[in-house]
Parts: structure tokens; C-alpha cells; sequence
């Protein structure tokens, strides 16, 4: 019999699974890396984000109602569930140009402390965890107050918007 014939010595085979399991513990397991949950969209063509905290949901735009007389920050509004929401294109805050918004274009409704709104958007790409480590913040560049500052991501630069200071301003408060 071919068993019999090699000879098995289980002291040094369980001597080997010991030190293996104690060598396993015994390396350290990277640390996690601190991830930052938002909601990444698109905006003239390139990727954007803001924290999920301050989102509500993504929804395909609706039939806009135009409404006289209102900044031309406010596309439109919309019935969102029996309330009615403004859409607001805040590419010019940001100092984007407006391509026209086409089958992809989604409303990203976000939530400030005393009213709801619709932010147009090119594309909803959706949540996405973005590791801290990539993080670079703004410098405060003129021109761009409301970018907190950019994600480097493989796929390019994801620029991480300050929902509380865009939603705070006067050109959103005034038409709301």
C-alpha cells in the first residue's frame, strides 16, 4: 500500500499548521481607510460630489413648470410627491458652462434645514465611498466658494461640493 510505504511524520505536519496560524495573527492586517459616503453626478462633463447626508433621492426630471419673474438659477419646478420643489441648475455658481441636459439628466433632491430643492445634474453616477487619503482641499480659490476641494480617483479628479454653504447662499435662498 502506497500509505504505508511514505512515511508520515504528523508532529512536524502539526508543528507546521501551528506556526502557520501563529504567523497569520501575528501580521498586521491594514488599517481601513476612512471613506467619505456621496453622491457622485455629473455637471459639464465633469464628476462632482456632496455627502449623502445632505441627499434625499435621485429621480429622472420631471415636466418643469417655468415660472416668471425668478432667477435663471431656477430652471423649473416640480411636484415632488405633493410638494412642490424648485429645480435649480447650479453650474454658473460654479463657473461651469450649460450644455444641454439630455436623456441622462437627473434631479438630486437635497434637504437644508428649512425647504427642499432639486439640483440638476447631467448624470447621477451614484453613492460612492471616497477614501479621505485622496483628499485635497480647496485653497479657496476665487470664483469657487462652494467646493470644499477634490477626490483624486482613478478615473480623474471628483470635486467635493459644500452643500451647506451652496444651499445657505443668497442666490439659492432668494429664490426659494
Amino acid at each position: 500500500m502506497a500509505l504505508e510505504d511514505e512515511a508520515y511524520d504528523i508532529s512536524a505536519i502539526l508543528s507546521q499548521m501551528r506556526e502557520e496560524y501563529w504567523q497569520g495573527l501575528a501580521e498586521e492586517e491594514p488599517a481601513p481607510k476612512e471613506l467619505l459616503e456621496c453622491l457622485v453626478f455629473t455637471l459639464a462633463g465633469a464628476s462632482y460630489a456632496f455627502e449623502t447626508r445632505h441627499a434625499c433621492e435621485v429621480i429622472r426630471i420631471p415636466k418643469l413648470a417655468r415660472v416668471p419673474a425668478v432667477p435663471s438659477l431656477i430652471t423649473g419646478i416640480f411636484n415632488l410627491r405633493g410638494e412642490i420643489a424648485a429645480a435649480m441648475d447650479i453650474r454658473p455658481l460654479l463657473g461651469l458652462p450649460q450644455p444641454p441636459i439630455g436623456a441622462a439628466g437627473r434631479i438630486l433632491v437635497v434637504k437644508a434645514k428649512s425647504f427642499a430643492t432639486g439640483i440638476v445634474a447631467e448624470a447621477a453616477s451614484g453613492v460612492q465611498g471616497l477614501c479621505l487619503e485622496n483628499f485635497q482641499a480647496e485653497l479657496g480659490e476665487a470664483g469657487r466658494p462652494f467646493l470644499k476641494g477634490q477626490f483624486l480617483h482613478q478615473d480623474g479628479a471628483i470635486m467635493l461640493i459644500d452643500m451647506e454653504a451652496l444651499l445657505a447662499s443668497p442666490e439659492i435662498m432668494a429664490g426659494v
